[in-house]
């Protein structure tokens, strides 16, 4: 009876692993995202360096979107519109607005360890589970093949 009561039901273990699964790849979504975000802020800080160094009336390609430009004449190299978020902007000096972007970095940076913190946590109790999933997995395998083999022997 004792051995009853520590037994943990089959449905449970595989319930079990298909919630630890799913964390693991939301996580890792959230952390590509992450990463995608941190890049990005990256790449407009390089800009935002590059900006800074040309003077007025130099000519850049601005981005339009999907590998399109328009060339445009710098009028301001000394600040820029930066997105606070919630459709909101404010412009800020180029000084101002890299410290903000890096303020973002460093934030999105904490977000990253935390979640591949997490997902190292799920990713070993998916380790730990695993050997259980599979032995429950060729076993409700081994028994449908003998029930199949059953069914197709001859009744005598």
């Amino acid at each position: 009876m004792a051995e009853e009561k520590k037994r943990i039901p089959v449905e449970k273990v595989l319930a079990d692993y298909e919630v630890l699964r799913a964390q693991a790849e939301a996580l890792q979504q959230n952390l590509d995202l992450v990463n995608q975000h941190i890049s990005e802020f990256r790449r407009t800080l390089e800009a935002l360096e590059e900006v800074g160094k040309l003077g007025e009336g130099n000519e850049v390609l601005v981005p339009l979107g999907v590998g399109s430009f328009v060339r445009a004449e710098l009028k301001d190299t000394k600040s820029v519109i930066l997105s606070l978020g919630a459709d909101v902007a404010a412009r800020k000096s180029i000084e101002d607005a890299k410290a903000d972007l890096e303020a973002r970095v460093k934030e999105l940076e904490k977000v990253r360890e935390e979640h591949s913190s997490r997902l190292q946590e799920v990713l070993k109790s998916l380790e730990a589970i695993a050997p259980v999933v599979e032995q429950i997995v060729a076993a409700m395998q081994q028994a449908q093949l003998q029930r199949r083999e059953d069914v197709q022997a001859p009744k005598g």
